[in-house]
Order: C-alpha cells, then sequence, then structure tokens
C-alpha cells in the first residue's frame, strides 16, 4: 500500500517547490500567494529565484511572483556583496599576523561556489580561529574600529566563560555581525566537540591566510548546527544546505559518504548527522542510501526518534501565516527547550532561563556592561 502523506498542505507545497521547482508553472494564484509567504518566512526566496532563474522559468510564472523573486535575488546578492566586503576588511585588520582564519556557514558556501550559495540570505561573518589566537583578533578588530553591542554584564559573562564565541562585533560603517567561534558548539554541552580536527583539515582558499572546512567537516558542521546548537523554527534552510552540499559533494568524491560516516565516527558526531540524513531524505527525498545512518557509531534511541520525527517537520517548517498550528507551537517549544537542554547543563541552564525570564517582565533592570 503506498504511504499517505499526511503533511498539511503548505508544507506540502513548500517541499514540492523546493524539489520539483517546475511544478511552479501550474500553480494558480492563491498557491503563489501562499507560496511567498511561507518563502519569506522561511528565507528561501532568493533560492527558490535562483532555482527558477538557472532553470530558465523565471519568465514561466507571474510577472508579480517573477518581479518578486527577482527582488529577493537582488536582495540577497547584496548581502553577499556586503559578507564578503566584510571578510576582506577583517584580513585587512589581520593583516601581516599570519592567524590562520576558517570562514563558516553562508560566506564559506559562497566562496567554495556550492550550488545552495546562489540566492542565499546572510547577513553575518562567521570565523573560526584557535582560542589562543581569539584575543589578539578581537584586539585587531576593536582597534581598527569594529565594536561589540551593548551587553548586560550577565551576558557578557555568558559570552566569555560558557559561549563557542565572543560577543559579535560590528563595524559601524557597515551593518554586517562578524561572528569569531574558537570552537564549533557550546563548551558546556552534552556534546564536546574538539575543534582542532577541524582546524587541521581546513583547506586553504586562494586569498591567504582564508581556509574553509574541509567537505566532510562541512557537512557535519551544518548539522551540528542544526540539531545541536539551534532550536529548529523555521530553519529549513540549514536542512537544505545539508542537502545540496551532500548531493554536491557525492557527485565530486565516489566514496563521500563512507568518508562522512568514518568522520562522524572519530570526532562523535553520529547524532546530530543522524538526524541530519534521516530528517534531508524525509523531507527533501534526498538520494542517500537508507541504510547510510546505520553505520554511525552513536545513534539516537528508539524514542527519541519517534518524538523528534513528529515534532522536526512541524518546527521545521514555516507555519502557515494564516491559520498557526497549536500543534506546532508544542513542537517548537518542546524542540526550544532541548536545544538548551543540550547546551548547557541543569545547573547553569536553570538559573539562566530564570534570569531571561526575569529580565522578560523587569527589561530596565539589566545592567549594561561599560
Amino acid at each position: 500500500m503506498a504511504k499517505v502523506d499526511t503533511r498539511p498542505d503548505h508544507h506540502r507545497l513548500l517541499l514540492e517547490t523546493i524539489v520539483q521547482p517546475a511544478s511552479l508553472t501550474g500553480y494558480d494564484n492563491r498557491q503563489w500567494e501562499l507560496l511567498l509567504r511561507l518563502a519569506r518566512r522561511a528565507q528561501l526566496s532568493g533560492y527558490l529565484a535562483a532555482k527558477l532563474e538557472k532553470d530558465g522559468l523565471l519568465d514561466s510564472i507571474p510577472a508579480r511572483a517573477s518581479n518578486l523573486l527577482r527582488s529577493s535575488l537582488i536582495q540577497a546578492r547584496k548581502q553577499q556583496q556586503s559578507v564578503s566586503w566584510e571578510l576582506n576588511r577583517v584580513m585587512w585588520a589581520l593583516d601581516g599576523q599570519e592567524i590562520p582564519v576558517i570562514v563558516l556557514k553562508g560566506m564559506a558556501y559562497l566562496l567554495q561556489d556550492l550550488p545552495n550559495a546562489p540566492g542565499r540570505m546572510f547577513a553575518d561573518l562567521d570565523l573560526l580561529v584557535s582560542k589562543e589566537n581569539l584575543g589578539q583578533i578581537e584586539s585587531s578588530l576593536l582597534k581598527k574600529g569594529w565594536q561589540h553591542h551593548a551587553l548586560t554584564d550577565y551576558d557578557e559573562r555568558y559570552y566569555r566563560e560558557w559561549s563557542h564565541e565572543i560577543p559579535a562585533l560590528v563595524h559601524p560603517e557597515r551593518s554586517v555581525e562578524v561572528d569569531v567561534h574558537h570552537t564549533l558548539s557550546s563548551p558546556l554541552g552534552k556534546l564536546k566537540i574538539d575543534p582542532l580536527p577541524f582546524r587541521e583539515a581546513a583547506v586553504k582558499v586562494k586569498d591567504a591566510g582564508i581556509y574553509v572546512l574541509s567537505p566532510e567537516d562541512m557537512v557535519l558542521h551544518c548539522a551540528v548546527n542544526l540539531f545541536q546548537n539551534n532550536e529548529l523554527a523555521d530553519d529549513l534552510r540549514h536542512l537544505l544546505d545539508f542537502h545540496e552540499m551532500m548531493l554536491f559533494f557525492s557527485s565530486q568524491q565516489p566514496f563521500f559518504q563512507q568518508k562522512l560516516i568514518e568522520r562522524a565516527n572519530q570526532l562523535g558526531l553520529g547524532n546530530p548527522l543522524f538526524y541530519s540524513l534521516y530528517f534531508s531524505r524525509l523531507l527533501l527525498r534526498s538520494a542517500i542510501p537508507d541504510d547510510l545512518e546505520k553505520q554511525l557509531d552513536r545513534q539516537p534511541g528508539w524514542l527519541a526518534r519517534r518524538v523528534m520525527h513528529h515534532c522536526v517537520p512541524l518546527a521545521l517548517l514555516p507555519q502557515h501565516p494564516d491559520h498557526p498550528s497549536r500543534m506546532a507551537g508544542y513542537a517548537r517549544m518542546w524542540l526550544y527547550w532541548r536545544s538548551h537542554w543540550l547546551r548547557m547543563p541543569l545547573y547553569r541552564l536553570v538559573p539562566h532561563l530564570a534570569y531571561k525570564f526575569y529580565l522578560s517582565v523587569f527589561p530596565a533592570r539589566a545592567e549594561t556592561s561599560k
């Protein structure tokens, strides 16, 4: 018996558009209006526009939809240009210091010209450096005009003692945040990630001093970001990053998938990779062998899998803009708590959330660090 698709209609509409862009040419005005609202909420308008432009379909859809998508593509390209220039300025500020800088996430995809880069929206520059070089880089950027946002004393301490990155830096002449990481996940989290193997395997790009993660590590970092660092709400675009990179690297390297499994086992990243493989196949029909994740040394238990199977799609996919789902709200709340529980031990998590709740009730009582 064929499996019945029980997903809500608006989820099917968005996923069908992503998987089979040619289906767009048959949409009526009502479907187009809903799709554009969903894509905007999921930050996928630029991605869809780039897909349609590549396939020569932008002129085959209604003029209003085409104009809106073209506008999103222009916006995405402007963002990418701004972040590219910010990277140029950061390297200028570090000139002569011979500090290896690993570029992460959206800017790394752009540097590598990956298939998920065209039309991708991103406004931040994420960098990975060794903890030993963290102070030197921060000092260099501050001397060249970058500034930290005003933070409460508590938030300043949180970043300095418990986070995997320092407070974001922004140059007053530009609006791009520079997030400098010294590791890839919270040092307090249940999943302990040693950044050294990632740095050692990094690949140099054409510009001096700039690196990106190796293909296997780039995919693993995407998985960690999704299922360890994030709350998953409206986060379909990051699963799409994973899906696109899996397809691309698998086509470029015959044994990429096996190398990815071996790398995940070596680094203890089986759980986030398991979920990324599972949901990429479930939602995006990724051409991934069904038994690939069975080779992982670490896998979530049966109960965790069932709960995630029901909750993740409700959070990952955008809610209907006119008819929000109560069940989706519950799923998002549970995944919010899960993300905090993964990132912080209970003795830190309880006072942390209590303090955040206190500030939400009495915001005027927050003390800003000088």
